[in-house]
């Protein structure tokens, strides 16, 4: 089915960064429409959030609640889909998802990143209802504190220097903390990170113990139990640039698109002015700390800079059509 309508600005992604954005524009009077698959890390955190300005203590779920309602009173619009196709350029835009096929002026990317959570005999799915819902814990700038006191095992598949980087940091508030290599990790142990006073174990998770989203053991396939109050994943996250790729924007070594000072996405392989026309780049997806208040300050930026942009192709008479609704209305 096709949306008929050409939307001044069409976001894809539904996340801090999207919904701030898309919240400015709105009030700018654009038309805008939010593209979501519902698939973001925030969707599914039930644990509180201290460090977002007029929402400490809630959850990621109560946080993203929240701001889609803001968004939608300004008169943003948001659908469930995913886009998978992107073709034309500035002006108009066509966006092909799994549901619909729309239509835009402009162009938002605000997809985020994929969080790659530990596997329990192979699948992380088992992990699923675990993830952020109770005293499992993803990102120690916006969470590390919550973890005073506790007694705390962090989580790595890849590299143990990556896991013992994040326990440095942890150890500032738990009581201890030890390291859990699972899934093959590189066991290289970097000396410059931490003394021996972080204990180590290897192992594969088999199974997970627990219910209502509280972890209570990791069995590994030796049968050892591991307890503990909290469990920290450090696994890697992975920007979802699959979009920027298909339409020739430029990555960095870290599959980051490269952006103008304006947000504006860069193309492969251009100089630092090179942008692609009508496309801007906000949120996690960007090089930059993962969290909440940053996604939604970038994705604000960016909506500013869309909005300037539209009003260069076209400058509106709003005042002049309301002015002439009033006088038709007395």
């Amino acid at each position: 089915m096709t949306d008929p309508q050409l939307w001044d600005t069409l976001i894809i992604g539904g996340g801090p960064a999207g919904l701030a954005a898309a919240l400015h524009l709105a009030f700018h009077h654009r038309s805008v429409l939010v593209v979501d698959r519902g698939s973001g890390p925030l969707h599914h955190i039930r644990t509180p959030i201290f460090n977002l300005p007029g929402f400490t203590g809630k959850s990621g779920q109560e946080i993203l609640q929240g701001l889609e309602q803001e968004a939608l009173k300004a008169g943003a619009r948001l659908t469930r889909d995913s886009i998978e196709q992107i073709e034309g350029s500035a002006g108009h835009f066509i966006l092909k998802g799994k549901e619909h096929t729309y239509h835009a002026r402009t162009l938002l990317i605000a997809t985020g990143i994929t969080r790659h959570h530990p596997l329990i005999d192979g699948d992380y799915r088992t992990w699923l209802p675990y993830a952020g819902k109770g005293n499992t814990f993803y990102c120690p700038d916006c969470e590390a504190p919550a973890l005073l006191g506790k007694h705390v095992v962090v989580i790595e598949s890849v590299k143990l220097k990556a896991a013992l980087s994040t326990a440095k940091r942890i150890m500032e508030f738990a009581a201890t903390v030890r390291v859990l290599l699972t899934d093959g990790a590189d066991a290289a142990h970097p000396e410059t990170y931490l003394d021996d006073s972080c204990e180590v174990i290897q192992g594969n998770i088999t199974a997970v113990e627990g219910e209502n989203g509280v972890v209570e053991a990791l069995v590994l396939e030796s049968g050892t139990r591991i307890t503990a109050d909290a469990y920290y994943v450090s696994n890697r996250k992975l920007p979802r640039n699959q979009l920027v790729q298909t339409l020739g924007g430029d990555l960095d070594e870290r599959g980051h698109p490269r952006t103008g000072p304006r947000g504006q996405l860069i193309r492969q392989d251009g100089g630092e002015e090179d942008y692609i026309e009508g496309i801007w780049v906000a949120g996690d997806l960007l090089p930059q700390t993962q969290q909440t208040t940053i996604a939604m300050g970038s994705g604000n930026k960016s909506a500013v800079m869309i909005d300037q942009y539209l009003t260069q192709q076209h400058i509106r008479q709003l005042g002049k059509a309301q002015d002439a609704d009033n006088a038709l209305k007395t």
